[in-house]
């Protein structure tokens, strides 16, 4: 029986090692992440479609100046005269757009990309809370795997003490003993593969945060497993269908196509213009022999059509139509492909939560049996191979409630993100889960 005491200690769960949370990762992320910052900057350039779009209909000023001088020689029947003279000029001219069509759309076509550029950075910000989740989780599974490969090949090396043991004075025969070397050669090459995943796993995170990661906080020994709220998979897809982002932006794709038609069915309509100038002149001479200054202010109205411009408008119009259906078709492929995101997103945190508490019953059972097997060793009703054959089932157990465990709560978040109602509060959620700092 002692040595069953120091078996199942060697099997216990090793206690969660104090370390940065996830929310200190993903505020880690926030600063340091290039995706992040190129998302932040994408959005302080998409903004200003709107003022772009804006301005076609505000009025535009522009000031004009210039210096010259002249050298003249002008030749009569009588006589020949020659004069040289400066002219100094501005001209100042103010245009205000009372109808223009296109301008119109332009200014439609910028409030829309201003959208799209709030839709994209609000995706990228749950993609950044999905990417630093998933990198912390992966660094953690692997430590998992390589923290039961340890204890797993110090559970077979004394298993494999005792055959060696015992087959020396002649209660346990020559398999036991080649068994368990070989069970011990095999996990111990199983845990160089996991400390190498392991480091790739940092190595994942360090590229996210811009710095080596620090001990991680490690997920609490048991975690309450909850159902998606609510509770009803079309609810779900439905969510999704009016607040993804990415369907939002999509939906403003579709606008910027619409106008644009608008647009370029503009160049068959006239346009009209509010225009007000002054322009000054200073000519140190003329022809007649002095000089002139004049000033002129002038206010009027300036109307402009197109005729014919060889069917150039009316096929631009057909064109934009055409991308319009397209643009039509490619919002009905993500809104689909939204609903079938959700609907698999909404499966997998049921599933992963039935998978959770499956592998914790056959946890327990398999505890149960490797201590009914260790027994039945002691006693001679079972051999060396049984109780290494218990204790593998025991750590794939184990490993697998393990990264259960992390899909499952990944699964969480990818549900809300596949709604788009993925916010910072919901890995608030998931951190209270992880054995802080004391």
């Amino acid at each position: 029986m002692k040595q069953l005491a120091v078996l199942l200690l060697l099997l216990a769960a090793s206690l969660p090692v104090m370390g940065a949370d996830l929310l200190e990762t993903y505020q880690q992320a926030k600063a340091n992440d290039p995706g992040w910052r190129a998302a932040q900057a994408g959005r302080l350039a998409g903004a200003e479609k709107a003022p772009q779009g804006r301005s076609l209909l505000l009025p535009t000023l522009g000031l004009s100046a210039a210096t010259s001088e002249s050298d003249q020689q002008v030749i009569m029947p009588s006589t020949t005269n020659n004069y040289r003279y400066g002219t100094d000029s501005y001209n100042i001219l103010l245009t205000q757009p009372l109808y223009r069509k296109q301008n119109f759309a332009a200014y439609a076509q910028g409030i829309a990309g201003a959208n799209i550029a709030e839709h994209e950075f609000e995706l990228a910000r749950q993609d950044l809370i999905l990417r630093a989740t998933l990198a912390y989780f992966d660094v953690l599974a692997a430590q998992d795997v390589l923290d039961f490969a340890v204890t797993e090949k110090d559970a077979i090396g004394r298993q494999l003490a005792l055959a060696r043991r015992n087959f020396n004075v002649g209660s346990a025969t020559l398999v036991d003993v080649h068994e368990a070397q070989a069970r011990y050669d095999l996990v111990a090459a199983q845990q160089i593969t996991a400390a190498n995943d392991l480091e790739v796993s940092k190595e994942a995170l360090r590229a996210l945060i811009g710095t080596a990661p620090a001990a991680l906080a490690r997920l609490e020994s048991r975690i309450e497993l909850q159902p998606p709220d609510p509770a009803d998979m079309e609810q779900w897809v439905q969510t999704a269908t009016t607040q993804s982002p990415r369907l939002k932006a999509q939906q403003e794709t579709l606008e910027i196509a619409r106008q644009e038609v608008e647009r370029n069915s503009g160049g068959h309509y006239p346009t009209l213009d509010l225009t007000a100038s002054r322009a000054w002149s200073d000519a140190g001479g003329s022809v007649q022999g002095f000089a002139i200054e004049s000033t002129t202010n002038q206010i009027g109205l300036q109307f402009q059509m197109s005729l014919y411009q060889g069917g150039g408008i009316a096929s631009r119009v057909r064109e934009a139509a055409a991308r319009l259906d397209e643009t039509g078709q490619r919002i009905e492929q993500t809104r689909r492909q939204v609903a079938q995101q959700t609907r698999e997103a909404y499966l997998a945190v049921i599933n992963g939560m039935a998978r959770v508490q499956a592998l914790e019953q056959a946890r327990l059972s398999n505890e149960r049996a490797l201590e009914s097997t260790v027994i039945g060793y002691e006693r001679g009703l079972r051999t060396g191979v049984d109780v290494l054959n218990a204790q593998r089932e025991l750590f794939r157990t184990r490993r697998d409630l393990s990264q259960a465990r992390y899909g499952y709560l990944i699964s969480r978040l990818r549900l809300k993100a596949a709604a788009g109602v993925l916010q910072e509060p919901d890995l608030e959620d998931i951190n209270r889960l992880l054995a802080h700092k004391q």
